[in-house]
């Protein structure tokens, strides 16, 4: 009986190393931040994806987390495009945990910046 409880946990722990994370959210303000937290996706098909859009100028509809059917066509790119006049992204990768981050401006500085401090 022991044996057959170890072997469950082993397998269970298995399933749990090998399955993606994700950062998850929702938001409509402008400005708020989507994916402070994470989850576990549940199917080995899932992929994290992140969507924006700009609606007016206080709302920004965000929306992240595990999908394995919205990512279907988009795997590990992003698209955009412009719907009714206003700007929407939606980008979807599983290479990696987390990887449905947004960039912001000042990681994109940082990495311009960081090489340059050492070669001057």
């Amino acid at each position: 009986m022991l044996i057959v409880l170890a072997i469950l946990h082993i397998l269970l722990l298995w399933n749990v190393a090998n399955s993606l994370e994700c950062y998850t959210g929702f938001s409509v303000i402008r400005g708020q931040t989507v994916g402070t937290t994470k989850e576990i996706c549940s199917k080995q098909s899932d992929s994290c994806y992140r969507a924006m859009a700009n609606v007016n100028l206080l709302s920004t509809v965000k929306k992240a987390g595990c999908s394995t059917i919205r990512c279907y066509l988009n795997k590990n790119k992003c698209i955009e495009q412009d719907l009714f006049g206003s700007k929407a992204m939606f980008c979807c990768c599983d290479d990696r945990d987390l990887c449905n981050t947004a960039s912001t401006s000042f990681a994109v500085i940082i990495s311009i910046i960081a090489p340059l401090y050492f070669i001057l």
